[in-house]
């Protein structure tokens, strides 16, 4: 294993906080179930870590909003850019506005933002469900094109007998078309789920060994 020390202050500190994370998490508590100094330190700097998050997502936001007005600037694809920084600036006005009629008025659930995620936003998503269904169909259309084997036939079989299985008039009609969809997603599609993220969980780990070891460093210093 090759390390890299280039930059012994930042390499240091990012290995420090993974420790002392780490190690909260074992000892966080003692046998009384008081928490520890260890998990006191763990817990500053994991608010620490939320409000760089937050302040990444701001910077996040003001760079996208440039590059949206540069584009408008130039020409290039105003239309879809002018929109973009109008829901935005839209968005931001409605959720600030809920916060300080929530903090101040008392007014419950943030209504407002409420409205907008669930007429807005959810029909946005669920037509990008409904694009990936058709997708879907056209893709397992082109495997069978391009390679014909037992696999591919299986995928396309189960793809459309989902799709089927999907349309209320039908399984209404064959109740075993509900019994066999719900089998294939409840046995089989969560198996192969929690293997992605067994896969996952494998690679995070040793990705966050090889940072707390100094191997990599997402980091600068």
């Amino acid at each position: 294993m090759k390390l890299n020390f280039k930059s012994p202050v930042s390499t240091a500190l990012a290995i420090g906080v993974g420790i002392v994370v780490l190690l909260g998490y074992f000892f966080g508590t003692n046998v009384s179930g008081e928490t520890t100094t260890v998990g006191i330190l763990r817990d500053y700097l994991l608010q620490g870590a939320i409000v760089w998050a937050a302040v990444a997502l701001l910077v996040g936001i003001a760079n996208l909003a440039s590059v949206h007005l540069y584009k408008i600037n130039q020409g290039d694809n105003s239309a879809y850019s002018f929109v973009l920084l109008l829901s935005l600036m839209i968005t931001l006005a409605v959720g600030f506005y809920d916060i300080s009629n929530t903090y101040l008025n008392q007014e419950p659930n943030f209504q407002r933002t409420q409205w907008l995620f669930n007429y807005v936003q959810l029909p946005i998503e669920k037509s990008l469900i409904a694009i990936m269904a058709v997708s879907l169909t056209y893709a397992a259309a082109r495997l069978l094109y391009r390679r014909l084997n037992f696999l591919s036939i299986v995928f396309v079989v189960v793809v459309v007998f989902l799709l089927i299985g999907a349309i209320p008039q039908l399984t209404a009609l064959a109740p075993i078309l509900t019994n066999t969809r719900n089998w294939i997603m409840r046995i089989p599609t969560t198996g192969g789920a929690r293997g992605i993220l067994l896969g996952i969980a494998l690679g995070t780990i040793a990705a966050g060994i090889r940072i707390l070891t100094g191997s990599d460093r997402p980091y600068r210093g």
